[in-house]
């Protein structure tokens, strides 16, 4: 019988220590900047070291169908709904490769039927909670610091003149109206990427920003629904009872109260997406660490295991 050793090759980053423990954390933001480690940022070594779960393949699918306008979920919002590591981030990177073509990437199959790859240039624009920046500005490029999630969305899609076009809602922090919002877009395929907008909530507490979060998010459900080809992405760390247990615990909750009131104002739902359900999990450690898992030696092994706990059965407390 084999052993653990033999049956199970790690990767080779995994087998000379080169990874690092925060690599595991994905950072959208930098992702998007052309920044981090090769697991994140090359798409052919994220795919290759990503699962397709069965949450993530219905996400991309989707949401290509939408980009194409070959149809999908009645839905063009996708709410990525799961605690913290669940695998949201990692899903909106995943999609971030895929709206850019996600050329050179092999195995591109296992998670998309590789017709629905978008063919024309989509925009992708995200913010990212962690990353805002609302008293200093967050240096956006061109000379622009944005200080709101819409102020950044609108320098994300349509650099400068984008930006000039909300410069002062984002200046006064009041939210845009929809039909603005809608103008970003351009009449393109258009990926809007929304990721721990509880830490963001964090950031504003007290402050004007917080209150018109609701607004915002109000019109841009309305500009995406309303612009063919246009889709948003938002993730959540809310567990299966609608309860939250991280951190951010109790922005999360309040993020789900507000994003209920402005589903409820603009008339649009948001389809629900677990991206790694808890059967899964293990294959997502087993991709990202293995190399090669021989299957056949495993199940020997098991084989072996039970054989001997049968015969042992009436020894064994």
């Amino acid at each position: 019988m084999k052993t653990l050793f033999e049956l199970c090759e790690p990767r080779p980053d995994i087998l000379t220590g080169a990874v690092k423990e925060s690599e595991f954390a994905a950072d959208l933001a930098q992702v998007l900047r052309g920044e981090g480690p090769a697991e994140y940022l090359d798409p052919a070594v994220f795919f290759a070291n990503t699962h397709p779960t069965d949450g993530l393949k219905r996400l991309l699918d989707n949401v290509c169908r939408r980009l194409s306008g070959t149809g999908g979920e009645a839905s063009s919002i996708f709410r990525l709904d799961t605690q913290y590591g669940g695998g949201k981030t990692h899903a909106l990177i995943a999609l971030s490769h895929l709206a850019r073509g996600a050329a050179g990437v092999p195995n591109i199959p296992e998670f998309l039927s590789p017709g629905l790859l978008p063919r024309s240039v989509v925009r992708v624009a995200a913010f990212d909670g962690e990353n805002a920046d609302p008293v200093n500005g967050r240096r956006m490029g061109a000379g622009v610091r944005a200080y709101t999630p819409w102020g950044e969305l609108a320098y994300a899609l349509n650099g400068i003149e984008g930006y000039e076009s909300v410069r002062r809602s984002d200046e006064e922090r009041i939210a845009p109206g929809a039909d603005t919002l809608r103008a970003l877009f351009g009449g393109q395929p258009t990926v809007v990427l929304l990721d721990e907008l509880s830490v963001y909530l964090r950031k504003v507490h007290g402050r004007d920003e917080a209150r018109q979060l609701t607004p915002f998010l109000t019109g841009l459900f309305k500009a995406i629904e309303s612009s063919p080809g246009a889709a948003l992405v938002f993730t959540l760390a809310i567990g299966k009872a609608g309860v939250a247990s991280d951190a951010y615990a109790d922005e999360n909750e309040a993020l789900a109260s507000r994003l209920a009131e402005a589903e409820s104002v603009a008339a649009r739902k948001a389809t629900l997406l677990d991206p790694t359900s808890e059967h899964e999990t293990v294959q997502v450690l087993r991709r990202r660490i293995f190399q090669r898992i021989d299957d056949a030696g495993a199940a020997a092994v098991v084989g072996a295991y039970r054989e001997l706990w049968t015969r042992y059965a009436a020894d064994l407390p």
